[in-house]
């Protein structure tokens, strides 16, 4: 009973301070506003098709195969492909010098002997005595999403073909695989993918700069030391202030769903267990974060100096406003140690949104490491300097 008292006043003195409750529950809607505003219609495609250059050197079965179902693929209203084929395959720099400047997302290239390889490689494997790849190559824009969602069409698609080749060459029974489409989306929604990061961006606003600042404010100002004249124990301290944190991030969540779901109309379903774990892990996680800065913060001033330098580089590459698998390797290594990105990646993908990058048993156990090592160790600190 005396820890939820304590966490009602932890939490009624959070709602007092009027800059407090701007940078954490006012400043992510207003961002949220401001990011949909921009971002929505520029993301927002009812239909897809990418421009793509077909090098066509060879005029056997198998080539002529490829040729026809890329060609069928770039016909009709509901088309995947701008098509334009090459039959001079002296023109492949040129080609290429358009790639990079992005007159085209993608060059597929059949070159001269690929059906006698494909034969070849088809007996071979029959045989079992291993296989040589046949060589249709393909080009692609490299840290370009457009390129890249076009390689794995084509990709998709030389599976297939591979299977169909293999039927001409050998008999093989094909099963029919029945598919029941339960849901869909008509394209990419900017206000589904936002959505989700902005609720883990509020938590991250306030476990960075509420928690870390104002554990630190008590720390500096002895007002955890007073704690241990009064029956209040340093353990009943801690779990107070916690739950009083849990409902500001309820709070946060509250307001940001009523954003996106009564304004914007997203599709995102905010009662989804799955919504709820990773709203739970973010909670925990970047909570102990503001724990751990708090713990080795001198004063308030170098908790502040702490929380903006560890703000910037975290939310922004962690995946909350934008996908993060592609950028340039001297970056990575942040995208990679940053537990947003997996908050970030696991919640979209368990919701439909955009598939994660990293398995989905990372998103969880990443978080949960990043809990338990700062918990570890901030309250080491803690028992160590303050609350023996």
């Amino acid at each position: 009973m005396m820890i939820f008292k304590n966490s009602i006043y932890f939490f009624k003195s959070a709602l007092r301070e009027r800059a407090y409750v701007f940078w954490c529950v006012v400043f992510p809607v207003i961002l949220m506003v401001i990011l949909i505003t921009i971002f929505s219609s520029m993301y927002k495609v009812e239909k897809v098709n990418f421009e793509v250059y077909l090098i066509k050197s060879e005029s056997g079965e198998f080539s002529n195969i490829i040729f026809q179902v890329f060609e069928d693929l770039s016909k009709g209203e509901n088309k995947v492909f701008n098509l334009k084929v090459f039959k001079d395959d002296s023109l492949k720099d040129k080609l290429i010098e358009d790639l990079k400047r992005g007159r085209t997302k993608l060059i597929v290239e059949i070159p001269e002997g690929f059906d006698s390889l494909v034969i070849s490689n088809i007996s071979m494997k029959m045989l079992g005595l291993g296989e040589n790849s046949a060589p249709l190559k393909v080009y692609i824009l490299k840290h370009n999403v457009s390129s890249q969602a076009a390689s794995m069409v084509v990709r998709n698609i030389v599976d297939r073909l591979n299977l169909e080749f293999a039927k001409r060459m050998s008999k093989i029974k094909e099963y029919e695989v029945k598919t029941e489409i339960v849901g869909s989306k008509t394209g990419f929604s900017y206000v589904d993918f936002i959505y989700p990061g902005i609720v883990i961006l509020a938590i991250f606003f306030t476990g960075l700069f509420g928690i870390g600042q104002e554990l630190t404010w008590y720390r500096e100002g002895k007002i955890l030391k007073r704690f241990r004249i009064t029956p209040i124990s340093s353990l009943n301290f801690f779990f107070s202030y916690f739950l009083s944190r849990l409902y500001l991030f309820i709070l946060q969540a509250l307001i940001v769903t009523f954003v996106g779901k009564v304004l914007y109309k997203s599709s995102v379903n905010f009662l989804s267990f799955y919504f709820f774990l990773y709203v739970f892990l973010a909670m925990l996680s970047l909570s102990s974060m503001g724990f751990f800065i708090s713990a080795f913060s001198k004063n308030t001033n170098s908790a502040g100096v702490i929380g903006q330098i560890l703000n910037f580089p975290l939310q922004f590459l962690g995946g909350i406003y934008f996908p993060v698998s592609d950028v340039p390797w001297f970056i990575k290594w942040i995208v990679v140690i940053n537990p947003i990105t997996y908050l970030a990646a696991g919640i979209r993908d368990t919701l439909g949104i955009t598939p994660s990058p990293y398995p989905i048993y990372l998103t969880i156990v990443v978080p949960l490491i990043y809990t338990a090592l700062f918990l570890f160790i901030s309250i080491r600190k803690y028992k160590r300097v303050e609350l023996t």
